[in-house]
């Protein structure tokens, strides 16, 4: 077997994510665990679910990773970032159990939401990059990635929770929304 530049960048993209979705899990167990005394939030665990779907929908683009015949360090650099930046996003979100607010998600959701959508915003600009970088240029896709960017901003600028509320929502719609248009064939 011939190991290449695109596997060992494709790999380490792949550790990374792979152990974000690992995390997440973990965090999952702790909300379903009856012994351990957490008070579950909707707006939290609906975030949760959706960043898990979203590690997914990451994994699923190394195939464009390994589309690439030969990579460059920095290019390497910019693939690894976005995986750092989801990494960093679900570390925030997951609480550790030796944090004050470990027990209620939601006021532990309420003190991370202005990193943890900082992170999700980069993330989307990340992505619109990678289109870039791929060759792919400004793709029918990035329009999402564009709504979902100014979602996280508004998000991480505002504290009221109707809005959070409301944002969940909008999130899920336009996760939804872009699985169902790549499903009817109209995004690759």
């Amino acid at each position: 077997m011939e190991i290449t530049n695109a596997l060992l960048v494709a790999m380490m993209f792949i550790v990374l994510i792979t152990t974000g979705v690992g995390n997440i899990i973990v965090g999952l167990a702790v909300v379903v665990d009856k012994r351990t005394p957490v008070k579950a939030d909707t707006v939290h665990t609906s975030w949760v679910l959706l960043l898990l779907l979203l590690h997914f929908n990451l994994f699923w683009h190394v195939l464009d990773i390994l589309s690439i015949e030969e990579w460059k360090f920095l290019e390497f650099l910019y693939i690894v970032a976005g995986a750092m930046l989801i990494f960093f996003a679900t570390h925030l979100l997951l609480p550790d159990s030796s944090s004050a607010d470990a027990g209620n998600l939601r006021a532990h959701y309420f003190n991370i939401s202005r990193k943890f959508f900082s992170f999700l915003a980069l993330l989307q600009v990340w992505i619109l990059g990678v289109d870039l970088l791929l060759g792919k240029g400004i793709t029918s896709e990035g329009i999402f990635n564009v709504i979902a960017l100014v979602l996280f901003v508004i998000l991480a600028l505002v504290t009221q929770p109707k809005v959070h509320s409301v944002g969940t929502g909008v999130g899920w719609l336009l996760f939804i929304t872009i699985i169902a248009v790549r499903a009817l064939g109209f995004l690759s």
